[in-house]
């Protein structure tokens, strides 16, 4: 897969050297060939994109119950929540235009992820030429990772496609450092801190490589650098309205739901970015270990060598001129990500990192390329693609929630006013969407509120300080001697330290005579599973 590298004729400063790279030339009739299937590519990776009609899962959901807020409450609530505002306020006038189904939720999502492939091809090529800009939109439209996150109802797609414009922009400013430009480049920080949190760090690693770089300029680019320099301080500048409700959220919220990561996390988020959240219980497949094998192969490769002829290269042991600045972005995030995560004892996601996601495309491009061999590029880039696209169609159906069961369950069996409760309270929203309004009181574990946001402030003092035996206790007095109480509960909630499996053990001490299991935990079925619990009052007589 290759094309005479054309690009602007100045070239870009995200590029410290670009010579002695193999060029080769190619027939047209290859050239056709390539782009068709691109094409294909393309084609088939925006179809998996959209469509999606499932249930939404619990962070979808609550994405969706903060969204639907006044715009004025929206802060309030993501204070208690830990995200920044943006997609919430975008996906809040989303709404107001096409509804709130599942399918037109996640159209927003998809048309973010369909975005970000032709931006890519655009500011890759502009920068690193046609060859890696093909290669990176092929590999970009038919990414499982990037597919999964388009049918997502959350802001990763958002944050892939900021990624590339930011990336674009910054480009644009070093080139000619115009007063437009510069407003895009102060735009496109800003937007990324608003969006999620992560960004910081890929922010804070380029932030450094600019002073590095404007500190080496000479005397007659230094002004030039200055000005994007200033600029993008401008840009991390507007975040400050915002900090407040950062620094209590950083405090307050962080993931108590998981655990601190391994010392292995940053080479795991690269085998991560193969695969995504909805396949966490699937077995292993061929698709899954040539993805894995590619990734690891070609970011290494592409990191450190570049093709000089069709069948030689040369590899370094430092990071190839080529690639240097695209390595910043990519170990910035991952780099500096994981070592906050290490230092705050949070947990480390692949998906929080989806800020280096299409740059780590990029590398993988790069690495494509130092195979200089045009067949030897062609099978490897339609290898990843094919499995790629094979592995997003079989997640495609993955369920992410066992919440239509649970809701099937009670609109059958269930009467008006039944108490159905939620352990944890995470639970909660994915099924009371699904549920009647009014038809059923629902209160949530550890807190006791109701199922449609979920208050995650000092969260693990108030597991702590939730008793499972008080709990029950308090459901079987708002049910009263004539409704049932229903329970939604997983036995393998992260920090819940059991107390979801001694609630439902409590209640059935309770009503010893009515307990009836519904549901088991169907793991291997849903990405969030529960077992759903029935617990009828007193037979009389």
């Amino acid at each position: 897969m290759s094309y005479d590298a054309a690009v602007a004729p100045e070239a870009s400063l995200l590029i410290e050297d670009d010579a002695g790279r193999y060029q080769p030339k190619v027939s047209s009739a290859v050239q056709w060939l390539v782009a068709g299937a691109a094409a294909i590519a393309v084609a088939l990776g925006a179809y998996l994109r959209f469509g999606v009609s499932m249930p939404l899962w619990l962070d979808e959901t609550l994405t969706v119950n903060i969204s639907r807020l006044p715009l004025d409450q929206i802060p309030g609530a993501l204070k208690r929540d830990g995200a920044p505002p943006l997609f919430y306020v975008l996906l809040h006038f989303w709404m107001e235009v096409v509804g709130n189904s599942n399918v037109a939720l996640r159209a927003l999502p998809g048309i973010f992820g369909l975005l970000a492939i032709p931006a890519a091809y655009v500011v890759v090529r502009r920068i690193w030429g046609t060859t890696t800009a093909v290669l990176t939109t092929v590999l970009l439209a038919s990414a499982p990772f990037a597919i999964y996150y388009s049918t997502e109802v959350r802001m990763y797609s958002l944050v892939m496609l900021e990624s590339v414009l930011y990336i674009g922009a910054l480009d644009a400013a070093l080139r000619a450092a115009t007063r437009w430009r510069l407003v895009a480049l102060a735009c496109a920080v800003a937007a990324l801190l608003y969006t999620h949190y992560w960004t910081l760090y890929p922010l804070l690693a380029v932030g450094v490589w600019l002073l590095w770089r404007t500190v080496k300029a000479g005397a007659a680019d230094r002004a030039s650098w200055r000005k994007v320099v200033v600029a993008y301080g401008i840009g991390g500048l507007s975040f400050l309205p915002w900090l407040p409700i950062f620094l209590f959220q950083a405090a307050h919220t962080g993931t108590p739901w998981g655990e601190q990561p391994p010392t292995t996390i940053m080479v795991q988020l690269v085998g991560w970015f193969t695969w995504d959240q909805a396949a966490i219980y699937q077995v292993s497949s061929l698709h899954a270990q040539v993805l894995l094998f590619g990734y690891f192969a070609l970011f290494l490769t592409g990191l450190v060598a570049v093709a000089r002829t069709a069948t030689t290269g040369t590899f370094s042991l430092s990071l190839h001129p080529r690639s240097r600045f695209i390595a910043v972005v990519v170990l910035g995030t991952l780099v500096v990500g994981c070592l906050a995560a290490f230092a705050s004892h949070n947990v480390v996601t692949a998906r929080y990192a989806a800020v280096a996601f299409v740059p780590l495309l990029v590398v993988l491009a790069l690495g494509v390329e130092a195979m200089g061999a045009t067949l030897l590029r062609c099978a490897v880039v339609v290898a990843l693609a094919t499995m790629g696209l094979w592995a997003a169609h079989d997640y495609r159906g993955t369920k992410r929630t066992e919440a239509p069961l649970a809701a099937s369950v009670l609109v059958h069996h269930g009467a008006p006013g039944d108490v159905v409760a939620f352990c944890p309270d995470q639970l909660g929203p994915p099924t009371a969407r699904l549920l009647p309004d009014g038809r059923y009181q629902m209160v949530t574990f550890p807190r006791f509120t109701g199922p449609t946001l979920i208050d995650w402030v000092d969260y693990e003092d108030a597991i702590k300080q939730a008793s499972p035996t008080v709990f029950a206790a308090r459901l079987v007095a708002l049910a009263g001697p004539t409704h049932s109480v229903w329970l939604a509960w997983s036995p393998h909630a992260w920090g819940l330290h059991g107390k979801c499996g001694a609630l439902a053990g409590a209640l059935g001490a309770l009503r010893p005579g009515g307990t009836k299991l519904w549901l088991p935990v169907l793991d291997h079925r849903f990405y969030q599973p529960f077992a759903f619990s029935q617990y009828a009052p007193p037979v009389k007589g």
